[in-house]
């Protein structure tokens, strides 16, 4: 895969991540709400695909703005590693180019 086409799923990754960080639980629901739906953050434009995953599970991936919650089959060897696999989803890292987007874009650094 070219250097643009690491940047274009890091763009679409970086863009499902922002679509999640809208996804709030009300306050008074607390953090021990069980699973809550999110998107694939996948660098498939055309992903659809959904995830669970609870609050604290979230927190802890969003700790480091180079990991992404993915379906099992969307990880993208070129642009990420795999750091974790867990039942509903796996954990990927972003690498070299794709790193560097995602560090860049992260609305919590």
């Amino acid at each position: 895969m070219s250097d643009s086409g690491v940047q274009g799923v890091a763009l679409n990754e970086v863009a499902n991540r922002s679509a999640n960080e809208l996804i709030r639980p009300a306050p008074e629901a607390g953090w021990d709400i069980g699973l809550v739906d999110r998107n694939c953050e996948c660098g498939n434009r055309d992903c659809r695909a959904r995830l669970q995953l609870t609050v604290a599970e979230y927190e802890e991936l969003r700790r480091d703005g180079r990991r992404f919650a993915v379906v099992h089959e969307h990880v993208v060897p070129e642009a990420e590693r795999v750091v974790e696999r867990r039942p509903r989803y796996t954990v990927v890292e972003k690498v070299a180019v794709a790193a560097a987007i995602a560090l860049a874009s992260d609305p919590r650094s």
